[in-house]
């Protein structure tokens, strides 16, 4: 018989398996838990599985081989310096009905039992979600939680929201039966506490964005994060953005030696985070990487002749958004943030919707965006402040 008992009530385990491989044992009752990842059933060496657990793998030698995937309690016997062996039986935690688990279609919680990198990856997640919240608290910001199910969604009429039904009885004159919305970003309840006083605020959140394509930059449930700071403009916040990326760098990229950190590679490129980062001007990127100038970026009849002429299909009435993005989606923003991260400031004012127009030329608002690798990062704006 493998098993001396199923399903014990209580486990009792004593020991983890790193403390045991990291000889960090110092009794002579050393119990593990874990799942059986792996068996050995060669015909020279003894046989033996492959027990893992949180902090790691190690092999253990037994005659009768558990089951693949069973989560089991085992008591070790030392067999040499190194090797261990069971001593007594094992008790069975969990059953396994089937451990096939595909690294390209199973779900990840399926994956990262056999895929170590993939579980470092997660808890390297946490990790950073716990120093950006560090982060912030630090310089003053309030952590806040403003809700995801809200009446009034969002007006951005490029984003699709989700639609739910909410049903309830508060007393027996007064029932609740209304249209209600996931949100796609927490920013109108944020401004709410703005209003309410408070200066500072962050919040890292879930948001919602339905007919979204799956892909590398896209899900119609993401995770976000948004600051907002009274009193401030984009030039702040460019400053606040620049500096918790270097941050978060310095604490989770890889270093080359103990004290430089190494560049970030990414799409053949390499990017230095914490190196002075570029601002550049929309109408200067596009005479940098477009070899558009001023000239030809405001005169709505030559922009289009332009585009035209580079071989896009675009139509005699095509607008001005439509052949700024032409030429930005094909020709600028595939080239910015390599080499250093780039910050894209001052976007035409049909672009940057409830922003302060620039005092100095007011046809450009206070917007920016954030690129690295030609991804683009973050979108902040000073918040336009005229009610009219």
């Amino acid at each position: 018989m493998i098993y001396s008992q199923n399903y014990p009530d209580r486990v009792q385990r004593s020991k983890m398996i790193r403390d045991v491989i990291t000889n960090q044992v110092d009794d002579d009752k050393i119990i593990l838990c874990g799942r059986v990842v792996g068996l050995i059933d060669g015909t020279e060496e003894p046989r033996s599985f492959i027990l893992q657990d949180e902090s790691g793998r190690m092999e253990i030698q037994q005659e009768d081989l558990p089951k693949v995937g069973t989560i089991i309690e085992v008591q070790l016997k030392k067999i040499t310096d190194d090797k261990y062996g069971v001593e007594g039986e094992i008790k069975l935690l969990a059953d396994c009905e089937d451990f096939y688990i595909s690294l390209k279609d199973s779900p990840n919680y399926q994956r990262m039992i056999i895929d170590q990198e993939l579980k470092r990856l997660m808890l390297k997640r946490s990790q950073l979600i716990a120093f950006i919240r560090s982060y912030f608290v630090g310089k003053g910001f309030v952590d806040v939680e403003t809700p995801s199910l809200v009446r009034l969604p969002g007006m951005e009429p490029y984003l699709d929201v989700f639609k739910t039904h909410f049903e309830a009885e508060l007393s027996n004159e007064r029932k609740l039966n209304e249209d209600m919305y996931l949100i796609t970003s927490p920013e109108y309840a944020m401004k709410k506490l703005l209003v309410g006083g408070m200066e500072k605020v962050f919040q890292i959140t879930k948001s919602f964005r339905n007919k979204e394509t799956f892909s590398e930059r896209h899900n119609p449930e993401f995770t976000i994060l948004e600051w907002y700071r009274a009193y401030a403009s984009y030039l702040d916040i460019m400053d606040d953005t620049e500096d918790l990326v270097k941050q978060m760098w310095l604490e989770f990229g890889p270093r080359n030696n103990q004290s430089e950190p190494e560049m970030l590679k990414v799409k053949g490129g390499e990017t230095d985070l914490v190196g002075t980062w570029k601002r550049l001007k929309v109408l200067d990127a596009f005479l940098e990487y477009a070899g558009i100038d001023e000239g030809t970026f405001f005169n709505l009849k030559k922009l289009r002749t332009e585009v035209v002429n580079r071989g896009y299909a675009v139509s005699a009435e095509a607008t001005f958004d439509d052949c700024f993005f032409t030429i930005f989606l094909n020709e600028i923003e595939p080239k910015l943030g390599f080499g250093v991260p780039t910050i894209l400031y001052d976007y035409p004012v049909s672009m940057a919707a409830l922003s302060k127009r620039c005092a100095d030329d007011v046809r450009f608002a206070e917007r920016f965006e954030v690129y690295v690798g030609g991804l683009e990062l973050c979108n902040a704006f000073t918040e336009l402040n005229d009610p009219t």
